[in-house]
């Protein structure tokens, strides 16, 4: 059945105004490496209605160890991304939440995959699944930006607009370091048994979020954060790469390790860029350290239709990420909704 795409409706109950998880699926997905999944599972959920020209979709991609609630603090009715006017689609990337991962049985079998098999099969949904051909935003963050900016570049005929958020337009030699150390420390546990464990590595994950937490925060944060906090945001990120599967959590900070827009275009960033056509809005943190600034300068000056502005935090690459009534979260509102009022 090569070729064949077919979409499931996954029945759940739905809280409030939550919305309910579908499963998108894909039959024989090629993978970039050549690997080829019978059936690769792609988890997402729509919130607002598609206007009539079905041309308001919006979709928003998470980070590295993120899921589809990434953005949930942004969605509803009169919030940065208003349902009211938009049909908001946030998905499960390619390698964890519902989405089809090593954890569901295939393990260190489960195909290397990349930045650009993300995008195809979030383009496989949106096309196939969802039948849109056009998209008013897509728009991501950290990880998400990378996803992101293959879509402008792969598709521009399709994309009226970029939202990216901490981005870069490839993994910067202190990120790849990081993960490096994060793999390397959960390979020191000794149930991690090369990756075809009995036993989840539970030690050898949290001792990685603990390694992973300075590099998302900056200097001047630590320097001002007490004891007591800074205990306690070190245990939240132990326990959040805690509830990882191993072998998922390992692929997936491979792939974003991995990540480079220009592979495609024989290591050359400028013609990559030029790809994109979409106005382009660039919201780098003044303070991250994980993915620097370069990188988004570098989308700005390459992008002909960058709009830039620095995330004024010292939050560093956390920056970025949504957290009601905080100052960064409501300048990232105001630039969002500004830039989206122009983008019909």
């Amino acid at each position: 059945m090569k070729g064949f795409w077919a979409a499931a409706l996954t029945a759940c109950v739905a809280f409030g105004a939550r919305a309910e998880p579908q499963t998108f699926l894909i039959y024989d997905f090629a993978f970039e490496s050549g690997a080829v999944l019978p059936e690769l599972r792609v988890a997402y959920e729509t919130q607002g209605k598609l206007s009539a020209g079905r041309d308001n979709g919006i979709l928003l991609v998470h980070g590295t160890s993120g899921g589809r609630h990434a953005f949930d603090p942004l969605i509803g009715r009169g919030k940065t991304f208003d349902t009211e006017k938009n049909f908001v689609i946030t998905v499960d990337a390619i390698g964890g939440g519902d989405s089809a991962s090593p954890k569901d049985g295939l393990g260190q079998d489960f195909p290397r995959y990349t930045i650009r098999d993300m995008m195809a099969a979030q383009h496989a949904l949106v096309t196939r699944g969802l039948e849109l051909s056009t998209l008013r935003a897509v728009g991501g963050s950290s990880m998400g930006s990378f996803v992101s900016l293959e879509w402008g570049i792969h598709h521009p005929e399709m994309v009226r607009s970029l939202i990216l958020l901490a981005p870069s337009p490839k993994a910067e030699p202190n990120f790849q370091i990081t993960v490096d150390l994060i793999t390397s420390v959960i390979a020191l546990d000794p149930e991690w048994q090369g990756g075809r464990y009995a036993h989840n590595p539970i030690e050898g994950l949290r001792l990685a979020g603990m390694l992973h937490y300075p590099w998302v925060v900056s200097a001047p944060y630590l320097d001002r954060l007490p004891a007591k906090r800074l205990a306690k945001e070190l245990e939240e990120s132990a326990r959040s790469f805690g509830n990882w599967d191993a072998n998922s959590l390992v692929l997936r900070y491979a792939a974003s390790r991995a990540h480079d827009v220009s592979a495609p275009f024989g290591g050359n960033l400028k013609n990559a860029l030029e790809q994109i056509t979409a106005p382009t809005l660039v919201l780098p943190s003044a303070t991250d350290r994980l993915l620097g600034l370069d990188g988004a300068r570098d989308i700005r000056d390459g992008v002909k239709r960058a709009i830039y502005a620095e995330i004024p935090s010292d939050l560093g690459h956390r920056a970025a990420r949504p957290v009601p009534g905080s100052p960064e979260t409501d300048f990232i509102d105001q630039q969002i909704r500004n830039f989206l009022a122009k983008i019909e």
